[in-house]
């Protein structure tokens, strides 16, 4: 059986050690992600995945080149997990990937609405990976939406955490300065127990009780929160 990082490496996804083409770099993520998950190789479950590296009119996904022909992760997880059910979440429509096991929606990650109509759809689920728009207040946007909805011991992971927030001087896509960086926001729970202003988790209050363990990774541009 294939590892995860040779799926990767296969299907063109940056999570591996190979890049998809020019522009990229292999984050060697899916080291980290098989010492979490493989446990959960044979089981069924529920992955959500924000962010699928898919072509549109409504985000330019640089990644789809070279060995990636499009939604290269969710074609990694699908590979991996031979029992379990991917729900992936894109700005871009991607119904092409589709299939028994997996289902797309068209969602905006910083958008409530979308996120709530999305778990109307599906209530429940025990893994969510956040490689979305990599914007702080849209990775706290999400975080806070739908780790309520996470199943207890799941595990929440936030890809690509960069000094992009409020004073950090970053510009373009992946920058907001409404909020501080989403890096900041968790070190400082775990060194304090409350989260600094200004971001953008609304409902924090509701749900930080049921954080068990918040680790960071990969010269912590990767965190896996893992829920009671």
């Amino acid at each position: 059986m294939e590892s995860l990082t040779e799926l990767a490496n296969h299907f063109g996804s940056d999570k591996g050690t190979v890049p998809p083409g020019p522009g990229f770099r292999g984050n060697d993520y899916t080291s980290i992600y098989e010492a979490y998950l493989e446990g959960y190789r044979d089981r069924a479950f529920s992955l959500v995945e924000i962010g699928l590296g898919v072509k549109g009119d409504r985000w330019e996904a640089k990644i789809v080149q070279g060995r990636n022909t499009g939604g290269a992760s969710v074609k990694m997880w699908r590979n991996y997990f031979p029992r379990a059910h991917i729900y992936g979440l894109d700005v871009n429509e991607c119904a092409y990937l589709d299939d028994e096991r997996t289902r797309t929606f068209v969602a905006d990650q910083g958008n409530v609405e979308d996120l709530a109509a999305f778990v109307e759809a599906v209530p429940s689920f025990d893994v969510v990976v956040d490689d979305g728009s990599h914007r702080p207040d849209h990775q706290q946007i999400s975080l806070d939406f739908l780790f309520p909805h996470l199943s207890p011991g799941g595990l929440y992971f936030i890809e690509d955490l960069f000094d992009n927030g409020l004073g950090d001087g970053r510009t373009g896509r992946t920058a907001s300065d409404r909020v501080l960086n989403t890096r900041s926001v968790l070190k400082h729970y775990l060194a304090t127990g409350t989260f600094p202003e200004p971001h953008a988790l609304a409902n924090v209050e509701s749900w930080q009780d049921e954080i068990a363990s918040i680790d960071f990774h990969v010269e912590d541009k990767l965190c896996a929160i893992r829920k009671h």
